[in-house]
């Protein structure tokens, strides 16, 4: 009897044993994840704020050069012969993922219904570009990205904490205070118009930002920029057809083209953010675009920055430190 109460012992001691070293696998296993989560996140903030700042200077660099190609030429032939060639900066890499239209049909219908919404976005700030000012369209159409957060937040569960929320108000301020220039209107009609081109631009601007998250995660990154170039052509070529002849001028083709390149590479880059990241994110700093034409015309038309630039600069500085530090 001794024997086997000794033996039950051993066994028990056994068990206990092999008890302790799986909890320690399991401890183990889970700090593995929790370092794993811990790194995925960081790389997640990294890619967010990268791709938002890129997006920031191809957006900016497209509306500089629109700015001066719809003065040569109009709104509507740069709009819509900006979607023809940039098709073809992304066809290549699109072909690749054409499989994946055919994987969730909705998610392509709604990649179309966004390039209707970028189609028309386009419209409305190049048309502001043309009847407005600069200084007046571009503060109003960089906070498109307020729109997108709204609905990440409301839609997707996107979470906007107290350290992030100051972050994006730094940011969205100072993209505000750089882009207002000190210039008196020339007539409150022109105003008037130009303003409601720009917002109606926040508004599909931002609903484009956001819907690009969801439809991203199904058929990657270039299929639904492709897209919304394609679908954006015949749209624009209905009313630059019915108004074929006005802006007849000449010799813009470098702009557009230039044009093409820049907003491709923002789009491109915006979707990849929004894909590996966080919409608050990449939209928010992706906004800076106005900060970008900013620069380029004190850089390229020397013009010189106001104390409430610097100011705007400083703050927008700061938000992306903030975003960078606690994101």
């Amino acid at each position: 009897m001794p024997r086997i109460h000794n033996t039950t012992h051993s066994f028990k001691l056994k068990i206990i044993r092999f008890d302790i070293f799986f909890q320690i696998l399991s401890a183990q296993r889970d700090k593995e994840l929790l370092a794993c989560r811990g790194v995925s996140r960081v790389l997640s903030l990294a890619l967010s704020i990268a791709c938002g700042v890129l997006t920031a200077t191809g957006f900016g660099t497209a509306d500089f050069i629109a700015k001066l190609s719809t003065e040569r030429v109009g709104f509507l032939r740069t709009a819509l012969f900006m979607q023809v060639i940039g098709s073809f900066f992304v066809l290549p890499f699109a072909l690749t993922d054409a499989s994946r239209l055919l994987t969730d049909p909705w998610t392509t219908l709604a990649a179309i219904l966004l390039g209707v919404v970028n189609a028309l976005g386009t419209l409305s700030l190049y048309k502001g570009f043309e009847v407005g000012r600069l200084s007046i369209i571009s503060p109003i159409a960089s906070t498109a990205p307020v729109v997108a957060i709204l609905l990440a937040v409301t839609f997707l569960g996107e979470i906007v904490t107290k350290r992030l929320l100051v972050a994006i108000s730094l940011v969205l301020v100072g993209i505000i205070l750089v882009s207002v220039q000190t210039a008196q209107t020339d007539a409150s009609k022109q105003l008037a118009k130009g303003t409601a081109y720009a917002i109606s631009f926040m508004l599909f601007g931002g609903l484009l930002l956001f819907g690009l998250k969801p439809v991203s995660g199904v058929l990657g990154v270039f299929l639904p920029v492709l897209i919304m170039r394609w679908v954006g052509i015949p749209v624009l070529a209905v009313p630059y057809l019915a108004r074929r002849s006005e802006g007849q001028g000449g010799g813009a083709f470098r702009l557009i083209l230039a044009v093409a390149f820049f907003d491709t590479f923002a789009n491109v880059i915006y979707t990849l953010g929004v894909r590996v990241g966080t919409v608050s994110i990449v939209s928010t700093l992706g906004g800076m675009f106005s900060a970008v034409t900013v620069l380029l015309a004190r850089v390229m038309l020397k013009e010189r920055l106001s104390h409430h630039q610097i100011v705007g600069f400083i703050a927008i500085v700061v938000g992306v430190g903030i975003l960078g530090a606690f994101g």
